[in-house]
């Protein structure tokens, strides 16, 4: 079988649609929503939302919470994301980053009037207490999570 990289499709179920004669770009359009509410990725105080119970733990939690809205094709999301990352590692004790697809979770996004990408929103105890548009160097973001973290 082949690999796909890191959701290892063809590795773990390739033999099954093999069986049936499914193709494996159908296989992973069938297995995508499975892997999404299975396949939580977690890099230590961020995490790429799975399911949208997740969201709903994160938002109503007491934590204070980075929420990245964004898009695998969108390019300033991929400028921002790493800064964002190395940012929220800095201040691990303090507030945890969720990364959320919004091709895979419209509903989320437009709940959050979310019209542009990237779009971050700081939300502790079920309300949002900050935010912007856009991408942004470090310094920053850290003035923002500062400012939002009442430091």
């Amino acid at each position: 079988t082949q690999s796909t990289g890191s959701s290892g499709i063809n590795a773990e179920y390739g033999h099954y649609f093999k069986q049936i004669n499914l193709s494996m770009s159908l296989a992973r359009a069938l297995l995508r929503p499975l892997q999404q509410c299975i396949a939580l990725r977690s890099y230590g105080t961020v995490s790429t939302l799975a399911t949208e119970e997740q969201f709903d733990e994160v938002f109503q939690g007491s934590t204070p919470t980075l929420v990245d809205f964004y898009a695998d094709w969108c390019g300033p999301c991929k400028q921002l994301s790493p800064i964002l990352k190395k940012v929220v590692d800095d201040h691990s004790k303090e507030v945890n980053l969720l990364m959320v697809n919004v091709d895979d979770f419209g509903d989320i996004a437009h709940e959050f009037d979310v019209m542009s990408i990237p779009c971050v929103k700081m939300v502790q105890d079920g309300k949002v207490v900050g935010g912007f548009v856009g991408s942004k160097p470090e310094e920053k973001l850290v003035e923002f999570l500062n400012q939002n973290l009442g430091q």
